[in-house]
C-alpha cells in the first residue's frame, strides 16, 4: 500500500532533566558523565553537559545505561526505555565527567582518552546503523515528514499536447522511492503506471522534494517506502 506523507508532531522543548550516563571506556572502566534526558517528541536522546551533540541509544553498547533521580517524570523514563536505552534508578550525582575503575585494578585511561575512546565507539555505532536501507513496515523507524513535497506539473508533454488538444490525464502514480539520511530522494521507480509522460513527470517531481529524515531511535537514517502522487483534471 502506498503511503501518505505528513507532518510529524514534535513536542516543544522545555527544560530537560539531568540523569547520568555510563559507557563502557572498556571490561573494567566506566565513562561517567552528566548529561541532558531530551523529549523530541518520538524518541528520546541525550545531550553531556558542556556540549551540542545528541547521543541516542543506537550508539551505545549493551551494557552502556542511563541512571535518574525521582526528579525525572515518569514519562520521559519510559520514552528513553521506548527508545532504546537501558535506564536505571539511582540517582544523578555526577556532576562532571569521570572515570570509574569498576575492578579496581588500576588500568583504566585517563579522563582525556576515555573521551575520545567513548567518542570513537558511538561514532562507529551510529556508522553501523546509517549503513543500512531500512522499510517503514518492519524496521520500527519513523515516517520522514515533508518539507518541500510540490505536485508535479500536471500536463502531458507528448504527441497531441499542444494548444486547445493539451491532454490531461487524471489518475494515480504509486512510486518506490528512497529517502536518505538527509531528507532527500535519491531513487524512484514506477510501482503502478498511469502513462508513460505522467509517470515521468512523477518520478522528476519527487527527486526534488525534500523531508525531515526518517529516524531509528533518534538516529536518521534512510528508508524505502511507496508514495502516491495523483493527477487531477482542474
Amino acid at each position: 500500500m502506498a503511503l501518505h506523507i505528513g507532518a510529524q508532531s514534535v513536542s516543544p522543548q522545555t527544560a530537560s532533566p539531568t540523569v547520568t550516563v555510563h559507557q563502557r571506556v572498556n571490561q573494567s572502566c566506566e565513562l561517567v558523565q552528566p548529561a541532558e534526558l531530551r523529549d523530541n517528541g518520538k524518541y528520546a536522546s541525550l545531550v553531556v553537559l558542556g556540549t551540542d551533540s545528541e547521543i541516542y541509544s543506537s550508539e551505545l553498547a549493551k551494557d552502556d545505561f542511563l541512571s535518574y533521580s525521582k526528579e525525572v517524570p515518569g514519562k520521559l523514563v519510559k520514552l528513553a526505555r521506548k527508545s532504546g536505552f537501558g535506564v536505571r534508578p539511582g540517582g544523578s550525582n555526577a556532576d562532571a565527567p569521570t572515570v570509574v575503575d569498576l575492578n579496581g585494578n588500576g588500568q583504566c585511561p585517563n579522563l582525556e582518552e576515555a573521551l575520545q575512546t567513548a567518542e570513537m565507539q558511538r561514532r562507529d555505532r551510529r556508522v553501523q546503523v546509517q549503513s543500512r536501507l531500512y522499510h517503514l513496515t518492519s524496521d520500527n523507524v519513523t515516517l520522514p515528514s515533508s518539507i518541500h513535497t510540490p505536485a508535479p506539473e500536471q500536463k502531458a508533454t507528448g504527441a497531441g499536447s499542444t494548444g486547445t488538444n493539451e491532454k490531461v490525464v487524471e489518475g494515480v502514480v504509486i512510486l518506490n522511492i528512497v529517502v536518505d539520511r538527509e531528507g532527500n530522494v535519491t531513487k524512484a521507480k514506477v510501482v503502478r503506471s498511469l502513462t508513460p509522460d505522467m509517470d515521468k513527470k512523477a518520478v522528476e517531481g519527487v527527486k526534488t522534494w525534500k523531508f525531515n529524515p526518517s529516524r531509528k531511535n533518534g538516529v536518521p537514517v534512510a528508508v524505502e517506502m511507496n508514495i502516491e502522487v495523483a493527477f487531477h483534471r482542474n
